[in-house]
């Protein structure tokens, strides 16, 4: 079963086949993107609502080089095929595909999705001058901004109450190996 996923996972080379069998057959495509690290349900969410505009539904995952170009070394801390195999097992996704850069330009070129959706980010408040919008609506594709679908959980909140609480625990032992005062030598 655990390779089951890989019947959903199409390769970069191969979403322009996949673009013009699925236009083929009338289907509405839909595409959205990001790193979808320690997948939470708010990202759930935000797949489950995307597939709504279409008949099928693309994902991008952010390749492991691709994020650490944008987030830093320490990022992401799930490997690519890790979370494209997560990603994947959602009853929403119909079939993921590894995104070799930042940019979705390429992907959007190959995949040409009649529906792009982005996340509402800070980073998108300018996404009509984007490259990736104009991209989309210069094939006739349609961009929209989908609302964050859990505004108190995110990966990084996930991962700040994870290291906040650690951290508390050191220190709790720290003080209690220290319940005499300090003295300078």
């Amino acid at each position: 079963m655990a390779a089951g996923w890989k019947k959903r996972f199409v390769s970069q080379s191969d979403l322009l086949t996949l673009s013009e069998q699925l236009k083929e057959r009338n289907k509405k495509v839909v595409f959205t993107a990001g790193s979808w690290d320690l997948l939470h349900v708010g990202q759930v969410r935000y797949l489950e609502i995307a597939k709504t505009y279409g008949d099928v539904l693309v994902v991008g995952i952010s390749s492991n080089e691709a994020i650490k170009r944008v987030k830093g070394p320490n990022k992401p801390i799930l490997d690519e095929r890790v979370r494209a195999e997560v990603i994947s097992s959602l009853r929403a996704v119909d079939f993921v595909t590894m995104l070799p850069e930042p940019s979705c330009v390429p992907t959007l070129g190959l995949l040409r999705p009649d529906v792009y959706i982005i996340p509402e980010e800070e980073w998108a408040s300018d996404y009509k001058n984007s490259k990736e919008y104009k991209t989309v609506t210069k094939y006739g594709g349609e961009v929209m901004v989908l609302q964050r679908q859990s505004t108190l959980i995110s990966t990084s909140k996930i991962v700040q109450r994870a290291i906040g609480g650690h951290l508390g625990e050191v220190f709790k032992e720290f003080v209690e190996l220290r319940k005499t005062p300090l003295r300078d030598k």
